[in-house]
């Protein structure tokens, strides 16, 4: 089925006027909802108070973010007491991925470069500026039926043909959005322009590995203002499949994306890499030709660990920073039932990811300070679980987080999971590790912490939090190192190795072997989620 949908330009306030023209439109057309692509209020004015007071009827379900001017401030105490301002008119927030009830994907990037912020993510929902880390944010959302955003991007109309009317001025197009639309591939696009209507022939975007056989397509659509001077078009009505047909033929006048994207080369891994790396690795085969070619390892399209993935298990991830992100573990170490005698009745184990696809945290770039602010966020995330394990446990419990940190890895990452406080207090911990390396002839691990590692190479490193005591008033931190080099065949599976034994999981060291449904996955994040939302720094 086709789900019908009318989007509006810049509404300015004149809610009256254009409600009751849309009304007119719904009730032949049947439209499934509506989504103003602009500013839907021009301040806290008379047309606020109709609508608070239920004076305005808003005929469907409409959506709307912020454009280029603040929301006003009743519309913002309205939505944060009750969520819903009036019947059918709901607000997307302005950087957001909304599902409808027609199950049409809309992301949402209202406002407009705020150039005085370096890097980061905008604070204020309704304040009309937007970071460029803010759109790579989105780049989680992985695709989109309906990107919303008040920027245009950069070079929509190379390789367009459509005339413009005379003395009409377009908006500069921002090369941030140009990347989201090109990681997203919506069907639509849509942005608004005051007073001129621009369509962009549709354009597709380049084959995938996965699908070398589709080309996206997407259609730009600006929408002028309600009322603007030119009597440009403010509406545009469409019909959106429910899904895409991937054999037909490309529409007519169709172009090759005019969409920017410098790609990046990708770090050589000769590891072999599944969506929570938990396998043995081995040394990658050599060919037999003379050159002896390796495989490529996986970009950020095809790494489990990058938000860009189309594939990525998304319902697992519980909180997404500047930085880094949290997500649950795929068939985990603990169960529900591991420790829920402790108040912790769901799979505590959890992956501390940081947003940059890079096998280290020493290799990712020193731009903004991103590598530094990425270990502190990492950290940051860490503490926070620390934290909620021991006061659901009643400081029963610390926890073990650990990494292995390759430069021919593919995307760095930590590995949380909870650990009775007796078995760390009586150094069972540290000893495992300890025995498990020299059993199997690896070397010593030493007593530090290398910080971002730096100057390190490569290393697998474990923190063994003990939680606070009767004794001590706050819990303490030791950390393990142990630096090996390419001679070395380190197992990717040593950590779980040594934790499943310590925990008498042994059958459960393989995440393979601990497969869940998506439906249990579902459960036990919602479980997480709720536990840790007071620890959460991210909401």
């Amino acid at each position: 089925m086709a789900s019908k949908v009318i989007v509006l330009g810049d509404v300015n306030g004149q809610l009256q006027a254009v409600f009751k023209k849309i009304s007119t439109l719904h009730e032949k057309n049947k439209f499934s909802l509506a989504i103003v692509a602009g500013n839907l209020f021009s301040g806290d004015d008379d047309s606020v108070s109709d609508l608070l007071a239920d004076n305005i009827s808003i005929p469907l379900p409409t959506y709307f973010t912020v454009g280029t001017t603040p929301l006003p401030q009743r519309i913002i105490d309205k939505i944060e007491k009750d969520e819903e301002i009036c019947p059918n008119l709901h607000f997307l927030g302005k950087r957001s991925t909304t599902k409808t009830s027609e199950g049409i994907k809309i992301v949402t990037l209202g406002g407009r470069l705020d150039e005085t912020i370096v890097g980061g993510l905008s604070k204020e929902q309704y304040l009309p500026f937007h970071t460029v880390g803010d759109a790579k944010a989105l780049h989680g959302a992985n695709s989109a039926d309906i990107l919303l955003t008040t920027t245009w991007p950069a070079s929509i109309r190379n390789g367009s043909k459509i005339p413009l009317a005379e003395g009409v001025m377009l908006p500069i197009g921002q090369e941030h959005i140009a990347d989201l639309c090109a990681a997203l591939r919506p069907r639509y696009h849509f942005s608004s322009s005051l007073d001129s209507f621009f369509e962009r022939e549709p354009f597709f975007h380049s084959p995938t590995a996965d699908t070398p056989d589709v080309k996206p397509v997407t259609r730009f659509i600006s929408l002028a203002a309600h009322g603007n001077s030119k009597k440009q078009k403010s509406l545009y009505a469409f019909s959106l499949p429910s899904s895409v047909d991937t054999t037909a033929p490309l529409p007519t006048g169709t172009t090759i994306s005019p969409l920017l994207r410098p790609k990046k080369r990708p770090t050589l891994d000769p590891e072999p890499y599944s969506r929570y790396g938990n396998h043995d690795g081995y040394r990658n085969k050599r060919g037999k030709g003379h050159r002896g070619q390796r495989q490529p390892p996986p970009g950020p399209g095809e790494c489990f660990f990058c938000l860009s993935n189309p594939n990525l298990a998304t319902h697992l991830i519980s909180s997404i920073g500047d930085d880094a992100y949290l997500t649950i573990a795929k068939g985990p170490l603990t169960t529900s039932t591991t420790y829920s005698q402790l108040g912790v009745d769901f799979p505590a184990h959890a992956l501390i990811i940081p947003l940059t696809h890079s096998p280290t945290l020493a290799l990712i770039t020193e731009e903004d300070n991103a590598r530094e602010k990425t270990f502190v966020e990492m950290t940051r995330f860490k503490k926070a679980l620390q934290e909620m394990v021991a006061e659901r446990s009643n400081n029963k419990l610390g926890a073990v987080t650990y990494e292995i940190s390759k430069a021919n890895g593919v995307h760095t990452h930590w590995q949380f999971i909870p650990m009775p406080q007796e078995t760390i207090s009586k150094d069972l911990v540290e000893a495992a590790f300890r025995v498990e390396a020299e059993n199997l002839s690896y070397p010593p691990f030493q007593t530090r912490d290398p910080g971002i590692g730096k100057d390190d190479g490569d290393f697998f490193r474990v923190w063994i939090w003990t939680p606070p005591s009767e004794e001590k008033s706050e819990g303490s931190t030791k950390c393990l190192t142990m630096p090996f080099d390419d001679s070395l065949r380190f197992s990717l599976q040593f950590g779980r190795i040594v934790l499943a034994k310590l925990l008498q999981l042994e059958k459960r060291t393989q995440w393979r072997d601990c497969a869940q449904s998506e439906e249990e996955e579902k459960k036990d994040i919602e479980a997480f989620k709720a536990a840790f939302k007071e620890f959460d720094f991210t909401l």
